[in-house]
């Protein structure tokens, strides 16, 4: 009976060992997809290492502005596909995305004018005339302090929540890309002075199969201010 005790343990503190191995395998962003990788690339699935300002820093000019650039569609563009063929539109513009519930994520751009700034809660926003002008408000652009949701990490297909491995760091990531575009894009614009100026605009909005259109609000990458911005 002792020796079989004696087995049963060492038999238990085995499996324990390999569970312990297990949980530090190391994974690799876009492991077969033959860019190269880069140095940031790597860490282990308990998220140890990892530092999201750093992998943003080294992906924000190289990949995701680019891909944005070449990517985005006009928002009004998008914004009509969906009122007149919702899942044609989908089908069409949107990059499906499941983390949790499925969900799409669209890139779009474009060129307004800021009819309204709303700073009535930490999460500002500036709602736009979307070019040709009607003098409507067309769409609504989060611009903080506080960003909220996951829009701008959610619309790149080579950030993958089994590359990170852990949520936590899978979060962290979301909020530095969120705070990257609020030092690029937004804390040069002098808020209290926009109404009426004239911006264009990079940006991502998520879209869940029960959310309205009249609901979106479009997270930016990228805002510039254009010529003739003045009222």
């Amino acid at each position: 009976m002792r020796g079989s005790t004696k087995h049963l343990f060492t038999f238990a503190a085995a499996v324990v060992c390999l569970a312990l191995v297990g949980a530090c395998t190391v994974v690799k962003i876009e492991e077969g997809d033959g860019d190269g990788g880069d140095q940031y690339a790597t860490w282990t699935k308990t998220g140890t290492g990892f530092q999201a300002s750093e992998y943003v820093a080294a992906v924000w000019d190289e990949r995701i502005l680019p891909a944005y650039e070449e990517q985005a569609v006009d928002y009004t563009e998008v914004l009509s596909s969906l009122r007149a063929d919702r899942q044609g539109a989908i089908e069409k513009y949107g990059l499906a995305r499941e983390t949790g519930e499925p969900f799409f994520v669209f890139k779009v751009r474009g060129t307004c004018r800021v009819a309204e700034y709303d700073d009535s809660s930490r999460n500002g926003v500036i709602r736009v005339d979307m070019e040709p002008a009607d003098g409507q408000v067309d769409a609504t652009l989060q611009v903080g302090p506080v960003v909220r949701g996951t829009a701008i990490r959610d619309s790149m297909e080579f950030i993958r929540f089994t590359d990170v491995g852990n949520q936590l760091q899978f979060a962290a990531l979301a909020n530095e890309l969120n705070a990257r575009m609020r030092r690029d894009s937004v804390e040069h614009l002098d808020l209290p002075t926009i109404v009426g100026k004239r911006i264009s605009f990079l940006g991502a909005f998520r879209l869940e199969e029960t959310d309205s259109v009249e609901q979106i609000v479009v997270t930016p990458v990228k805002i510039d201010l254009r010529e003739g911005s003045g009222q």
